[in-house]
């Protein structure tokens, strides 16, 4: 049995850096006009992960403001927490044309 957790993979840095298929990203990046998602709430890795109503089945509990740093410190160590990322990049990217429509202009 490890107790130390395992290096990080692909989706966990995606998701640590933010650097991905979230809508804040691809705004940044000119990808999309917006960085909002439907609901009109911003599309980072912490909306997906904890508030966000098509990624529930792979929702961690959401941080108060003030405890923020502390929940990605502590979901970033936690293998279970890790798992759970893993599954929510995945279904992100297979869904990816579900949930981001293509903006009008960049058809």
């Amino acid at each position: 049995m490890h107790l130390l957790p395992t290096p990080w993979q692909r989706p966990e840095i995606m998701f640590a850096t933010g650097h991905g298929p979230f809508l804040t990203y691809l705004n940044r990046s000119n990808i999309r006009s917006s960085d909002s998602f439907g609901c009109g709430k911003l599309g980072n890795p912490l909306h997906y992960a904890a508030s966000c109503l098509f990624t529930t089945s792979y929702h961690l509990t959401k941080p108060s403001a003030d405890l923020e740093p502390l929940w990605w410190k502590r979901v970033m160590n936690n293998n279970n927490s890790r798992a759970k990322i893993k599954k929510l990049i995945n279904f992100i990217a297979e869904n990816e044309t579900l949930l981001f429509p293509k903006d009008g202009d960049n058809n």
